[in-house]
């Protein structure tokens, strides 16, 4: 398996971002009282849609070229927000975590004294463990203010699927989850000398 980049400059039309929850549900006949078993951690899905018609030939080109790359569900997409790809807030610079548990919905980072009252918004991306096979793409809840000493709390969804380590890093400049093909098949057309209708169909995977 070979994680692959997603290109900066791949001609995307529409990125489509959700969840996959593996929830098992059941209601009483009697009472209707209502249960929720989680079976599994939520993944991510996207899918990558080109333009119908791409008018310039290189940029079809990168396209074949990202299908091919994948090797069908062989290999790994390594995919970020197209749209926000560094957080609305104004903290930048250096991040390292504190020690969190897997399981945990808080992560304190440490941006350094610099990033005094710098923020973290609600909706802003960042990710940890992005150096291995256990990555995560977190979403930030809510709005977070850096402390005298430069220290953030934030609330993030999904909860950490694995543990961070003390002094790793956090990376906010396109952070990104890693993904595979959910099908086999790939196909697109060529018509009045361009190419276009490529799309990939892609959920969250880890080892």
């Amino acid at each position: 398996m070979s994680i692959i980049t997603l290109p900066l400059t791949l001609p995307v039309k529409r990125q489509d971002f959700g969840i996959q929850t593996f929830d098992l549900s059941f209601s009483s006949g009697d009472t209707g009282s209502s249960q929720v078993a989680v079976l599994a951690p939520p993944r991510r899905t996207c899918a990558l849609v080109s333009e119908e018609r791409i008018p310039l030939m290189n940029e079809a080109a990168m396209w074949r070229s990202l299908v091919h790359a994948l090797r069908g569900q062989v290999n790994v997409l390594a995919v970020s927000d197209m749209l926000q790809p560094a957080p609305r807030g104004s903290a930048r610079g250096t991040w390292t975590a504190l020690a969190a548990a897997a399981g945990a919905s808080s992560l304190s980072i440490q941006m350094g004294a610099a990033q005094t009252g710098k923020t973290l918004l609600q909706g802003d991306w960042i990710g940890v463990n992005q150096g291995s096979i256990h990555r995560q793409l977190l979403h930030v809840q809510s709005d977070a203010v850096a402390n005298a000493s430069g220290l953030i709390v934030v609330s993030v969804e999904p909860v950490l699927r694995v543990a961070v380590a003390a002094g790793s890093a956090v990376v906010w400049d396109r952070p990104t989850c890693l993904m595979r093909k959910v099908d086999a098949k790939n196909n697109w057309s060529s018509e009045s000398r361009t190419q276009g209708g490529f799309s990939l169909d892609l959920m969250e995977s880890w080892e």
